[in-house]
């Protein structure tokens, strides 16, 4: 088969235009996340479906300076199956967007069900610092493909993934961050670990880009911290902590104004804010298993609005 395709060798036909059943593709509502090729064969004596995924081609990273670390949870949906519905892990590949994969799946299937299996293949990004994010899908029923019976002759085909239809960015960046509030302290800690596509902005030479976080009560601004600046970069790292003393009777009153600012000017004197979003605490569902059950909050990537 082909080892780099191009749009016009992906069979196409092998999709609906419905997100809710299979893959879909619209020219103008849709893009590529990228492709996968895989293999497909059915043992007839053992109702055993082998699937294949051999490689995969041009994953679209979630960021824009760096390769995605994909990997690959594969699922065979039967219908009227009496068996709960398994999925399966491939490893981790780390900074491709090209993989070589050769992982084999194998799942049960019963003689002349077949034909209305659906074949579920989600890319997921991974990320040692934060929840793991979705590249994209790859959904279709295996009786829109000859599933070869053959097993040295499989049924090989490139697959197109599609962009999950999650929170997508606004166009004003993202930052990464978690919560933590510790009790005996009365002190809440906002760990700012970095932020990606963050908008350009065309100023001198001694611009940087920071972000900075300001605790509002009842739309009243309390409190403003900010971490330090980054030089010449849309992704800039961070791994800063910004802490504030925030007694815990008052928590759920408190609003997080989150923005990410270019500052501009000999020693940074001017400022100009990129993307803002606020944050209610109340809502941080991963702040309050933080301090009810000492769980250990995971960061989270957060998307900017505009200013």
């Amino acid at each position: 088969m082909y080892e780099n395709p191009e749009q016009s060798q992906i069979d196409r036909g092998l999709y609906q235009t419905t997100m809710d059943s299979e893959s879909g593709y619209d020219d103008e509502a849709s893009s590529s996340c990228g492709s996968i090729k895989i293999s497909l064969f059915y043992d007839n004596n053992l109702g055993l479906m082998t699937v294949v995924l051999k490689q995969a081609n041009e994953l679209v990273p979630k960021r824009q300076d760096g390769y995605p670390n994909p990997y690959f949870k594969v699922t065979l949906d039967v219908p009227d199956s009496t068996h709960a519905k398994t999925q399966q892990q491939s490893k981790i590949y780390r900074n491709t967007s090209s993989p070589i994969i050769e992982e084999e799946f194998f799942f049960q299937v019963p003689n002349g069900a077949l034909g209305q299996c659906r074949l579920e293949i989600l890319v997921f990004d991974f990320d040692q610092f934060s929840v793991d994010e979705c590249i994209g899908y790859c959904w279709l029923t295996l009786g829109r493909v000859t599933v070869s019976t053959n097993q040295e002759i499989p049924t090989i085909f490139w697959a197109e993934v599609l962009p999950f239809d999650d929170d997508i960015g606004s166009g004003y960046g993202e930052i990464l961050l978690s919560l933590a509030y510790l009790s005996k302290a009365q002190r809440l800690t906002v760990n700012v670990f970095k932020a990606r596509n963050l908008p350009a902005d065309n100023g001198d030479s001694f611009s940087s880009n920071a972000i900075r976080i300001t605790l509002m009560i009842n739309d009243k601004r309390i409190k403003r911290k900010k971490t330090s600046s980054k030089k010449n970069t849309r992704n800039p790292q961070f791994n800063e902590s910004l802490t504030f003393s925030i007694p815990k009777s008052s928590l759920c009153g408190i609003n997080l104004e989150i923005e990410a600012i270019h500052e501009h000017g000999t020693f940074g004197m001017g400022c100009k804010v990129l993307g803002r979003m606020e944050l209610p605490l109340h809502k941080c569902k991963d702040l309050w298993r933080d301090i009810i059950r000492e769980e250990k909050s995971q960061a989270r990537w957060y998307s900017l609005e505009e200013p």
